[in-house]
């Protein structure tokens, strides 16, 4: 009763509020109560958690800020659902965590979903013309090389000898070269660096050190297995078989081989190199994301890749994701020259995906048979907006870096960057079109 509400004191024509009033809410209940038991502690609201997610990539804030951030803002409380400022604990940084795992990539997706037919009921996403591009989205990771790789595989499987020595006996001794280790990658650092073949050695002794640590722990670990401690040889043999393959692709490279499905970080061992044909940074380790955009800037749909494929490979996911969220294949399609392919197949292309044309400039010095057409020329004006899109999508909301694990980890940075930057485009947009309308009902009035 003594409470003072927000919609007293807050302004209602805020950028947040308005977000929030063109979001339903109602229709992601319905979507995510699946993901929801009946039974036990009840859980956080599904439009707190959604909102927290959209407002940390809105702002670029990690979990912990970003749930600073909803206790000390009343707005940001106001756009996650509360009548009234909450002065008590409302939720915890883990329960983000929590949240995501819950609902996964597909409901994730879903939510895209609610939300692109809420827009298009209400008119404000188009599909008659989009362009196409892909970038790179690299992994929270360190610049892997094999001096590093080889000490950390080393401190790790020592580091789970000593837990289990804790709880278990072992009876044989366990050498872990930690002076020795220590000392020799300080020299391949500091006093091997403009000397290759001494750096080739200390990195062949590193090697060979780091081998006889995982041949160490692989006894033990079988021991431990024989002993029937499972969970312990569980662990320490999948540090095991990281480290042989660690190992076993240093000698290839030493040796001058190229090593296949090579591993470039511990915790991300499914993280791919990415070369975009650049010269700065002339690769990058993540994924690759494939976007599309319309005319007035909505991300329509995305892709992920853990691997280098081509660009013209990427359109047809695209096309598929736009018809899930909008119900309809765009008229129009444009992209640079990377998705550029033979006529033939371009216009099979065409008609499998339900496009009516295709306005992408074709490599060389042959110019594209529609070059000259207005429609062509129309379209690839409106590609270059893309690449501003991209740059925001990477400084403001979190895609220059992806900081959630595994291959999933790359669609959900997308996902939620993606519904950060549509949240502020839709607002924008329903303001243009109040105007509009505004101005029509003054000139019917007059």
């Amino acid at each position: 009763m003594f409470e003072t509400l927000f919609s007293d004191v807050l302004n209602l024509e805020h950028e947040l509020l308005r977000a929030a009033r063109l979001i339903d809410w109602d229709g992601l209940h319905d979507v995510l109560g699946a993901y929801y038991s009946p039974l036990g502690r009840q859980g956080k609201s599904i439009r707190l958690m959604v909102g927290i997610h959209i407002l940390k990539h809105r702002y670029d804030c990690s979990d912990e800020r970003a749930v600073e951030m909803l206790h000390e803002n009343a707005y940001w409380q106001c756009f996650c659902g509360f009548n009234s400022f909450q002065s008590g604990q409302i939720l915890e940084a883990s329960s983000l965590v929590k949240f995501r795992n819950r609902i996964g990539t597909e409901g994730m997706k879903q939510i895209a979903a609610v939300l692109f037919e809420a827009w298009s009921g209400m008119g404000l996403v188009k599909t008659r013309r989009v362009a196409v591009d892909t970038t790179a989205q690299p992994k929270n990771i360190a610049y892997p090389t094999d001096a590093d790789l080889l000490y950390r595989i080393r401190e790790k499987i020592v580091k789970q000898v000593k837990r289990v020595r804790e709880e278990v006996t072992l009876r044989k001794p366990f050498r872990t070269y930690v002076r020795t280790g220590k000392k020799l990658l300080l020299g391949i650092k500091k006093f091997h660096r403009k000397n290759p073949e001494g750096r080739k050695e200390a990195i062949k002794e590193l090697k060979e050190m780091t081998r006889h640590v995982v041949e160490q722990a692989a006894r033990v670990a079988n021991s431990l297995y024989s002993r029937g401690f499972q969970g312990y040889g569980r662990k320490l043999n999948r540090l095991v078989s990281i480290g042989k393959r660690i190992v076993e692709q240093t000698r290839q490279v030493l040796s001058g081989e190229t090593p296949k499905n090579r591993i470039y970080s511990l915790h991300e061992p499914d993280v791919a190199v990415i070369k975009k044909g650049k010269s700065h940074p002339d690769c990058e380790f993540g994924a690759i994301v494939a976007l599309t955009k319309n005319d007035d800037g909505l991300i329509l749909s995305h892709a992920e890749y853990q691997h280098n494929v081509a660009d013209v490979k990427t359109i047809g996911k695209l096309i598929t994701g736009i018809k899930a969220n909008t119900g309809q294949p765009p008229q129009e399609l444009t992209g640079d020259r990377g998705f550029d392919q033979a006529l033939r197949k371009q216009e099979n292309c065409r008609r499998r995906w339900g496009v009516e044309r295709i306005a992408i400039p074709k490599k060389g010095k042959t110019p594209h048979p529609n070059s000259r057409e207005a429609w062509f020329k129309r379209a690839v004006k409106q590609r270059v907006k893309i690449e501003p899109i991209i740059g925001h999508l990477k400084c403001d909301h979190r895609m220059n870096r992806c900081r959630y694990k595994g291959a999933a980890g790359d669609t959900v940075n997308v996902v939620w960057a993606t519904l950060a930057w549509n949240t502020k485009k839709i607002v924008r947009l329903h303001m243009q079109k109040e105007e509009k309308g505004a101005l029509r009902e003054m000139k019917r009035a007059a």
